[in-house]
C-alpha cells in the first residue's frame, strides 16, 4: 500500500521536485495551494489538490486527509526585502505552528519540515548541527524567521510526532526561475552590476528532496540535519551561469558596491513600488565569507550525497531553455 503525504509549498521550487520524486516513488500526495496559485506544474502529476493556506489554520483542518502518514512541509516565504517582513513572520512562524498543531490533530506520524541553513544567522566558522544558531537575533528576517520556524516545528515532537527538520544550503536546480534561477535573467539583461566577494554552498534540488525522503525512514525525531553543497565563490557560481547563458559575467567588485546599489534600488522601489532585484540583505547573504556548512550528519545517517555546483546550474539552465523562459545562445 503506498504512503501518504500531505505537502505544502508544492508550487515552489523545492515542492515541486519533491513532489515529482514522490511520485515516481508511488506514493498518494495531496498538495496544499492558495486560491490564487499557479497550478501549472502541479497538474502534470497525478496528485489530489486540497486549496488552503498555512496562514489560515481551519482551511488545514479541511485540507490534510485522514490517515496521511507524512506531512513535508516545504512552504515558506524567502523573501529578502525588509518591506515584506510581516508576510513573511506570518508564513514561516506562524504558519508552521499552524501546521504542526494541524497535522498533530489529525494523527500523522511523521513531520518533515524545510528549513535553512540561514536559521544559523551571522555565524562564522565550520557551522554543523551543533554550532549554537544565532538566526533569532540577525536583522535579516529571513534568517530570523527561519530559526524561529524551526522551533515551531520541533514542538510537534511534544505532540506525538517524529519531526525531523533539513537544513538546505542555496538550492539551485529545475524548476526555478525566481531564487537563484533569477541570475540567468539579471546577467541577460545586464541587470547585475557587479558579482560579490562572497561564498556559497550550492546545492543541488535532487539531493534536497532525495534527503527529504531519506528522513521519513532514516532521519532521527528532533534532530536537525544540514544538506548543504561544496563552498564555492560566488563569482564562479555567478561564472558559470553566464558560461551556460553565453554572456559575460560581470566583474568581481568590492562588497560595498553591490551595497550600495542595493540601498539604490530599495529608494527606486519605493517610487515604483516594485520589489528590487537587489536589497540590502541579499547584497549581505551574497558578500558573505568565513563561514562553511558541514554535511557530514546528513551523509552519515540519511545517506546524503553531493552534486557538483556545475551539475545544478546546468539542469537549472536546462529546465528554463525546456520550458521556453529562457532561449538558447545563438
Amino acid at each position: 500500500m503506498a504512503k501518504t503525504a500531505f505537502v505544502t509549498g508544492g508550487t515552489g521550487f523545492i515542492g515541486i521536485n519533491l513532489i515529482e520524486l514522490l511520485v515516481n516513488e508511488g506514493w498518494d500526495l495531496t498538495a496544499l495551494h492558495r486560491p490564487a496559485s499557479n497550478l501549472t506544474y502541479l497538474k502534470r502529476f497525478p496528485i489530489k489538490l486540497a486549496e488552503g493556506s498555512i496562514t489560515d489554520r481551519e482551511s488545514l483542518d479541511r485540507a490534510i486527509p485522514e490517515g496521511t502518514d507524512v506531512v513535508f512541509h516545504v512552504a515558506g516565504d524567502t523573501s529578502f526585502w525588509s518591506k515584506n517582513n510581516a508576510r513573511q513572520n506570518a508564513t514561516n512562524v506562524d504558519g508552521t505552528r499552524n501546521m504542526v498543531e494541524a497535522a498533530a490533530s489529525k494523527e500523522v506520524g511523521t513531520f518533515v519540515h524545510t528549513s535553512s541553513n540561514s536559521a544559523w544567522g551571522r555565524v562564522k566558522g565550520t557551522v554543523s548541527e551543533e554550532t549554537p544558531r544565532e538566526g533569532k537575533d540577525s536583522w535579516i528576517n529571513y534568517e530570523r524567521t527561519k530559526h524561529l520556524g524551526e522551533l515551531e516545528a520541533l514542538k510537534g515532537v511534544e505532540l506525538g510526532m517524529k519531526v525531523v527538520v533539513l537544513n538546505p544550503g542555496d538550492v539551485v536546480g529545475p524548476y526555478d526561475a525566481n531564487t537563484w534561477g533569477q541570475l540567468f535573467f539579471l546577467l541577460r539583461d545586464h541587470a547585475l552590476p557587479a558579482v560579490p566577494p562572497g561564498k556559497l554552498s550550492v546545492t543541488h534540488v535532487h539531493d534536497v528532496v532525495r534527503a527529504h525522503l531519506s528522513a521519513v525512514t532514516k532521519g532521527r525525531s528532533g534532530e536537525r540535519y544540514i544538506v548543504a553543497g561544496k563552498d564555492c565563490d560566488t563569482a564562479d557560481f555567478v561564472a558559470e551561469v553566464a558560461r551556460m547563458s553565453g554572456v559575460k559575467a560581470p566583474r568581481k567588485a568590492p562588497a560595498w558596491v553591490l551595497k550600495l546599489f542595493s540601498y539604490v534600488s530599495v529608494m527606486i522601489a519605493a517610487v515604483t513600488g516594485k520589489e528590487p532585484d537587489v536589497t540590502p540583505e541579499i547584497a549581505a547573504v551574497t558578500s558573505e565569507s568565513g563561514t562553511s556548512f558541514s554535511s557530514d550528519k546528513a551523509i552519515r545517517e540519511l545517506d546524503y550525497r553531493i552534486q557538483p555546483m556545475t551539475v545544478a546550474v546546468k539542469d537549472n539552465y536546462d529546465w528554463l531553455v525546456k520550458e521556453g523562459l529562457l532561449a538558447e545562445p545563438g
